[in-house]
């Protein structure tokens, strides 16, 4: 189950635990600049080593969010519903 970690009235994150693994989702009602900015500052604030994130292949938009909040690309995988998707990682390194 999803649950909210960061409220605004631009956006919500929530994480979600499956197996030990971290995934992140985001809501997003308003983007500008500024909001990117906050929201940046906001997930580094995350206290967990490896954030993941599902990507449908189709999406574009999602894809260059991925990007600009510094998740890699994984790897390809096969969701249970049989649809193809991608599977993105952010590593949080500790100094």
């Amino acid at each position: 189950m999803k649950k909210p970690v960061v409220t605004t009235e631009d956006y919500t994150i929530y994480l979600e635990e499956d197996c030990g693994f971290w995934f992140i989702h985001c809501d997003c009602q308003r983007w500008t600049n500024s909001i990117r900015k906050k929201m940046l500052n906001d997930l580094e604030k995350i206290q967990k080593d490896d954030l993941f994130a599902i990507h449908e292949h189709s999406d574009k938009k999602h894809e260059k969010f991925l990007r600009l909040f510094k998740f890699a690309f994984l790897k390809d995988f096969t969701g249970l519903d049989g649809k193809l998707r991608q599977l993105y990682i952010r590593r949080i390194l500790w100094v």
